[in-house]
């Protein structure tokens, strides 16, 4: 049964990956099947037609000559003026991985699958377009080369899915048509412009205007003579026998049909030319982003090589980015799909993702041939901008209200990173110019004088062990260094946590020890807020202690501990095996180590850290050992697994006053209170604190109020029966 379900499981995945580009190559092969199995048999074997009828073809190569050199003029101007930033090192790295994600990201959209609607609309406009181009191209071939292949069946096909494609496309735009014009959807009405109309209504004429050209070819030259030809294009063959009813004369269709090319050729070539003005050049840039991708985890900020030899900290103009970052701004749509799940945003913040990134483009347009310029001419670059880009073109408080949470940079359908561009221009306020909310400052001070971001706590490393007995501290000889972290042992309401997780260590008869007193935070609250420099002394002094005692793995119930251990210690030669409880409960539980034996009748709803979810990937492992909890049921949130909200304390939000309309964790209680669950579990002591202070802030009635936990506490609920008087 488990095996059966392990493989309906990974079919499901690979449905749920690929059904996108599955569906475009099943279509186009059944089409090309359909139609040579149709075309057998009929008598078609001296089926043609003359190529460019009725036209001469040389307008189409002067208009092409022209696209073709407005297209590099715009690629490479662009081009150099995203060389005015920074080099960018490692592209050449895992080049096969690359190219898969050009193809699945870039081309095949892959992202976009996530809205159903528009996942159907765009592989319809994008097939379209790639269908067509196939068509023009062969129309080309068979003018300009030796080459004769449009004749008899295969003309009749080539015919019948240059039809259908356009027909498909027409439908894909009508689509957008409807969505733009019809319905409130309000994220592409945040940044509206001219040109978003501009590309659906040209398109639309463009297609429409195909249809035309065809029909009047149709009723000129088959539609009497060869009919059995003319029904192969469909949609033309149903306009041709329409306009038949008008009776027009010979010469007045003749006039028509030069009318309609020319407009149709003049309405392609508009259109194209507006690849280099408009946001259309996502065709071009978004494959080429997709290529251009981190290889490494998306939870990874980038270390500031050589840190004391810095002369200017972080970002604070546009040339301090490095050139993927500026070529992203010009990678941006606006879809608006990075501010609908924000968090901030969600909130009433003042953050939109969107916003931010328009923004630094409109900046870098104005000031990057500045730039540039005073460069050639060997000027001071840094002398030229008119505005202050952080402070002015992005105001500080954007920056502040950033949870790093990942949700805008998993929703971009053209690659865009958002979080490492915001982090770079925190670290230009925090160590250039010294600018860090009040609140924020006083946790990094506390990090430089006590070793953790906890300022006012009464508690200690080791408060968390009275009563336990005898905890093992670990010298090396142990399997795992349970790492306890500044959450789990000096916030008052995590204490029972790291108590759960440690008798399920005890339970699971683990070999693992503490490092006590000898814990210091890692610096994940500081690289978060932007003081890299801080970050890097404190991880430097940790990885040497975890070399000193012979720590090989590491298990810690916080999600952020675990993506600065496993992703971020790397950068600085601390490689270590990183588990989180929640997958080594799982592994526990599927080993026979831990067996829920007590039934808990509850409903729960389950709520996805940032950062083991959404930055890690990890979803299963905590859902696994919530269901192996006998009488357990789990009511998910809407928004939940890649889709979760953020509970609102990260990106150094723990320890910063929220300014907007609502705080972020108030929202997020607020879904989970309306699954109607008694109990809100989630695997972040950061996730913990939240939800205490934003349930009884929604739910007033503490009567039936829903209470958070953490896996580790429901586990062992139902792994001890004496729990509760522990």
């Amino acid at each position: 049964m488990n095996q059966s379900k392990k493989i309906l499981s990974s079919l499901l995945f690979i449905f749920d990956k690929f059904w996108m580009l599955g569906l475009f190559i099943l279509t186009f092969f059944s089409l090309i099947l359909s139609g040579l199995l149709l075309g057998f048999g009929i008598e078609g074997s001296s089926a043609t037609r003359e190529i460019f009828f009725n036209v001469e073809p040389w307008p189409i190569y002067v208009l092409l000559s022209t696209l073709t050199g407005l297209l590099l003029f715009g690629i490479l101007r662009h081009g150099s003026l995203w060389f005015i930033g920074k080099p960018v090192k490692d592209l050449k790295v895992n080049l096969p991985w690359r190219l898969n994600n050009a193809v699945k990201l870039g081309v095949m959209q892959d992202k976009i699958r996530r809205d159903t609607y528009a996942s159907v609309m765009h592989w319809c406009i994008t097939a379209s377009i790639i269908v067509l181009t196939f068509v023009t191209a062969q129309v080309a071939l068979e003018d300009d080369t030796p080459l004769h292949f449009l004749h008899g069946n295969y003309y009749l096909f080539f015919s019948f899915y240059g039809d259908l494609f356009g027909l498909i496309g027409v439908v894909g735009i009508s689509m957008a048509l409807y969505r733009r014009y019809f319905v409130n959807f309000h994220r592409i009405r945040w940044d509206e412009r001219l040109e978003d109309h501009l590309i659906l209504w040209g398109l639309f004429f463009v297609l429409v205007s195909g249809f035309f050209v065809e029909s009047f070819r149709i009723s000129i030259t088959e539609l009497d003579s060869y009919p059995s030809w003319a029904r192969w294009s469909f949609v033309s063959f149903t306009l041709a026998v329409f306009v038949d009813l008008f009776n027009f004369s010979d010469k007045l269709l003749s006039n028509m049909h030069v009318f309609s090319w020319w407009s149709h050729v003049l309405l392609v070539f508009s259109w194209l030319t507006l690849i280099v003005f408009t946001k259309l050049d996502h065709f071009i840039f978004a494959p080429i982003n997709a290529f251009l991708l981190r290889t490494d985890s998306p939870g990874r900020l980038s270390k500031i090589e050589n840190i004391e030899e810095q002369e200017v900290f972080g970002v604070g103009q546009i040339q301090d980015f490095n050139w993927k970052q500026l070529f992203e701004l010009d990678a941006c749509v606006r879809c608006g799909r990075c501010t609908e799940v924000c968090p901030a945003n969600i909130a009433g913040q003042p953050l939109s993702p969107m916003h931010l990134i328009q923004d630094l483009k409109a900046h870098f347009n104005e000031t990057a041939p500045l730039v540039q310029e005073a460069g050639n001419n060997g000027k001071d670059v840094r002398a030229v901008a008119k505005r202050s880009m952080v402070g002015d073109v992005i105001k500080e408080e954007a920056l502040w209200a950033c949870r790093t949470c990942g949700a805008c940079v998993q929703e971009c359908p053209v690659m865009i990173e958002h979080v490492p561009t915001i982090v770079d221009m925190r670290r230009f306020l925090v160590m250039d110019k010294a600018k860090i909310p009040a609140t924020a400052q006083a946790a990094l001070e506390n990090l430089e004088q006590r070793g953790h971001p906890w300022k006012g706590t009464t508690l200690e490393r080791t408060t968390w062990m009275e009563g336990l007995g005898d905890v093992p501290i670990f010298d090396g000889s142990q399997e795992y260094l349970y790492w306890v972290g500044c959450s789990g042992s000096l916030v008052e309401r995590n204490l029972p946590i790291t108590k759960s997780v440690f008798g399920l260590l005890k339970a699971a008869g683990s070999s693992f020890g503490v490092l006590g007193q000898e814990e210091t935070c890692n610096g994940d609250p500081a690289r978060r807020l932007g003081n890299e420099y801080l970050y890097q002394i404190l991880a430097e002094q940790l990885i040497n202690t975890f070399k000193e005692r012979n720590v090989q793995k590491v298990i810690t119930n916080c999600p952020h501990c675990f993506n600065t251990f496993k992703n971020e210690y790397p950068q600085f030669d601390g490689k270590f095996e990183v588990l989180h409880h929640t997958q080594f409960l799982d592994e526990s539980i599927k080993s026979g180590k831990l067996k829920p034996v007590k039934s808990i009748d509850a409903d729960v709803t389950y709520h996805d850290s940032c950062y083991l979810g959404r930055i890690n990937n990890e979803y299963d492992a905590p859902r696994e050992v919530l269901n192996s909890i006998p009488g357990l049921n789990i009511i998910e949130m809407d928004r939940n697994k890649s889709k979760g909200l953020c509970c609102g304390a990260g990106g150094g939000n723990m320890w910063q006053e929220e300014i907007g309309t609502r705080r972020v964790n108030h929202v997020r209680s607020e879904e989970a209170i309306d699954t109607g669950a008694s109990e809100l579990v989630s695997n972040c002591p950061f996730c913990i604190q939240m939800f205490e202070d934003g349930v009884p802030a929604v739910e007033s009635e503490e009567e039936g109020r829903i209470k958070p936990f953490d896996i580790a506490e429901v586990l062992y609920r139902s792994i001890d029966s004496s729990s509760e008087e522990n």
